[in-house]
């Protein structure tokens, strides 16, 4: 064999040799150790880092975006002051969102001025219907309507955040006071299995039709299983008012 071709020939063997030395180096110490946010379908996941082990989860194609529940309404409990109540709906039963961006416009009496922008966080259980209140915001102008927009939804696999709390009223009383405040009060006890360090509890103030009028919410900063707690809301009397059929939820999130 020609000298030129040894050469070749030797130097292609010790190439050959050193990557996969190199190889084998990479993959017993330099090879990041699979993950949920290596963008690879690895370690069991149902999709790329998605599903399985990752507590994100693969969104299916027909998934439902959280979206408001009929009219988004504006109340006015005091001059320079607007009370936004809307009615939020997840209708995806294995799909909960463990938190969301809103972001809530309200306009003047034109329609289309802003007064107002309140932008927030929540959370929604999956096939959950909740209530949102923005109790008491200042206002540049007399408010008319608002919107709602959602976003930067972080979805999860309904079982992995769990079920809507469970929670139970007893001993409401609705008061129209002669202070010009009518005040819903009761006892809220934990029928949960958990306890939870923030209960939102929300009062919506109803005229005769039934129709919403007012809104307001206080919260708990914790309640524990089977632990009965006091809570009282109030909100200025409204003309029309029928106070016995104000609606009372709770919402929590699960620690």
């Amino acid at each position: 064999m020609p000298r030129r071709a040894k050469q070749f020939a030797y130097g292609l063997f010790y190439l050959i040799i050193l990557g996969g030395l190199m190889t084998g180096i990479y993959f017993l110490f330099l090879k990041p150790a699979p993950s949920c946010f290596d963008n690879i379908q690895n370690e069991g996941e149902q999709g790329v880092d998605c599903g399985g082990p990752c507590a994100k989860s693969c969104l299916p194609s027909d998934i439902q975006q959280i979206s408001p529940l009929g009219t988004v309404h504006v109340f006015t409990p005091a001059k320079g002051h607007a009370t936004v109540l809307v009615q939020l709906e997840n209708v995806n039963a294995d799909l909960a969102a463990e938190s969301f961006d809103y972001t809530i416009t309200i306009y003047g009496a034109d329609g289309s001025s802003t007064v107002a922008t309140v932008n927030g966080t929540s959370f929604a259980y999956a096939d959950e219907t909740k209530y949102l209140v923005i109790p008491n915001e200042s206002v540049s102008d007399t408010p008319s309507i608002a919107d709602i927009s959602i976003g930067n939804i972080q979805w999860l696999d309904a079982a992995k955040m769990g079920l809507v709390p469970q929670f139970a009223f007893t001993n409401i009383t609705s008061v129209a006071g002669a202070d010009g405040y009518a005040t819903v009060s009761g006892n809220i006890t934990d029928r949960d299995a958990s306890s939870f360090s923030n209960v939102t509890i929300v009062a919506v103030f109803k005229d005769a039709a039934g129709a919403p009028i007012g809104a307001s919410e206080t919260e708990l900063d914790s309640i524990s299983p089977g632990v009965t707690q006091n809570f009282s809301i109030s909100y200025p009397l409204l003309p029309n008012e029928n106070i016995s059929a104000t609606e009372i939820k709770a919402y929590a999130e699960r620690n």
